[in-house]
């Protein structure tokens, strides 16, 4: 089952129209059709966490990557911490790094998260959760 096959048995299991989904992804129906016969094979890696949401499944089952359709390893909340959009598509951009960059991107996070931690303001991770 590739992804266009995939969306349409979500989305027909959840009893959703067109529309519905694409309200909920943030595009029109016909994207959405067009997702569902395959005349659109490459989507956004924000679209595509909102479209698991939509159909209450994981980006990981929607990209063929796991045939559990609630795989928690790949969904894009892990935890106990929910991951926005933009979130899940930092940490795929992450992951994509080589040992260089993701180095660099930790140097950077780390000076940004120490800066706001001295005036109290970061949060814990008991905060968080």
């Amino acid at each position: 089952m590739d992804i266009s096959d995939r969306i349409k048995y979500l989305r027909n299991k959840h009893h959703l129209t067109l529309e519905d989904v694409g309200k909920a992804v943030g595009v029109g129906k016909s994207t959405v059709r067009k997702w569902e016969t395959g005349m659109i094979e490459n989507m956004r890696r924000d679209k595509i966490a909102k479209l698991a949401e939509a159909l209450h499944t994981t980006p990981g089952y929607l990209m063929g990557w796991t045939d559990d359709e609630s795989d928690p390893a790949l969904s894009p909340s892990t935890n106990g911490f929910s991951l926005s959009a933009s979130e899940f598509g930092m940490i795929e951009k992450f992951r994509a790094l080589d040992a260089r960059g993701q180095s660099a991107v930790l140097n950077v996070l780390e000076h940004e998260y120490q800066a706001i931690a001295g005036d109290g303001s970061a949060p814990t991770l008991s905060q968080q959760a």
